[in-house]
């Protein structure tokens, strides 16, 4: 086990006049400040470690101050762990913390620095600098941070339970929040920085893009732009966009005509994603290659098309 690191989260605002908050506000926030260390330890050490942290059984008077305790316990021995790696300077609770920008260090920037920093901006370029730090770049500033900070910046957990922390400034009477030590607090944000800390929407990534000749039946058609015509492979149902525009120009003008049974050979651009929910797949008829109608007339074996002029 690692050693016990203690650190102090405050709340302020006139509605805690009386030092005393509603249960129901409080209790999320503390379940997301667990949350927000476990997720960070993970972010930086994957399974190999886990954060314990512990809420003091004494609660400070003054606005309404809640002390932990925290320390991350390492699955494997720490010489085993962090062997080759570089990641011996994040290996204990005060770095995650101060990683976090939860408690002071003179001059570094952590997670909520840089949110507080970049004010909702979008960050546009990320550059990895020698020494091993990041600079990264919003309009025409830029910040400089330890790798590790960049880290827990992009993983959509630690942003989702810092979101969740900082839930009790959504309550009208409570504008203030802090964190640090004993000594100093290590941030401040206040009501009107809260937007700064929304966690972002999960961003799809893209796993395999194909183009392929498939044949399909219509189930659907949709005629409103953008709309997605449901297809059947004869397995399965689709959703697929149509971007063929003279097939569609032929649709709009009545120049072409389906009855059940027709069947399309179609070029089908299929792209698939990894979302937060899973995996998505989209289609796109690039091109109709054929049209067949659905057919009219049995066909036998040996039969051939007459002859012209026969």
């Amino acid at each position: 086990m690692g050693d016990m690191t203690q650190f102090r989260i405050t709340y302020d605002g006139p509605a805690l006049a009386t030092h005393e908050m509603d249960a129901r506000e409080l209790a999320p926030a503390l379940m997301a400040m667990a949350d927000l260390l476990d997720s960070s330890v993970r972010a930086l050490h994957g399974e190999r470690a886990k954060a314990q942290i512990n809420v003091k059984g004494s609660f400070k008077t003054g606005s309404f101050n809640v002390d932990f305790t925290t320390a991350i316990n390492f699955l494997k021995a720490a010489k085993d762990i962090f062997s080759g790696d570089g990641m011996t300077a994040i290996a204990n609770a005060t770095a995650v913390l101060t990683a976090l920008g939860l408690t002071a260090k003179l001059g570094y920037n952590g997670v909520a620095q840089v949110l507080k920093w970049l004010r909702g901006r979008r960050i546009t370029n990320v550059q990895l600098m020698a020494d091993g730090n990041v600079t990264i770049v919003a309009d025409d500033d830029e910040q400089e941070v330890e790798y590790q900070v960049l880290v827990l910046l992009r993983d959509l957990a630690v942003r989702q339970a810092f979101d969740r922390v900082l839930g009790p400034l959504d309550r009208e009477g409570i504008d203030t929040f802090a964190a640090g030590d004993e000594a100093a607090f290590g941030v401040v944000i206040r009501e009107d920085e809260r937007p700064y800390f929304s966690a972002p929407a999960g961003q799809d990534e893209l796993i395999i893009e194909d183009s392929r000749k498939m044949a399909f039946s219509i189930v659907s058609l949709a005629f409103k732009e953008e709309n997605k015509w449901r297809l059947s492979d004869g397995n399965s149902t689709i959703n697929a966009k149509i971007s063929d525009a003279e097939f569609l120009a032929g649709v709009n003008a009545n120049e072409t005509s389906f009855t059940k049974g027709d069947v399309l050979i179609c070029e089908v651009k299929v792209t698939q994603w990894q979302t937060p929910s899973g995996a998505k797949t989209d289609y796109e008829v690039v091109k109709v290659i054929e049209h067949r109608r659905a057919a009219t007339q049995i066909s036998f074996p040996g039969m051939r098309p007459p002859t012209e002029g026969r």
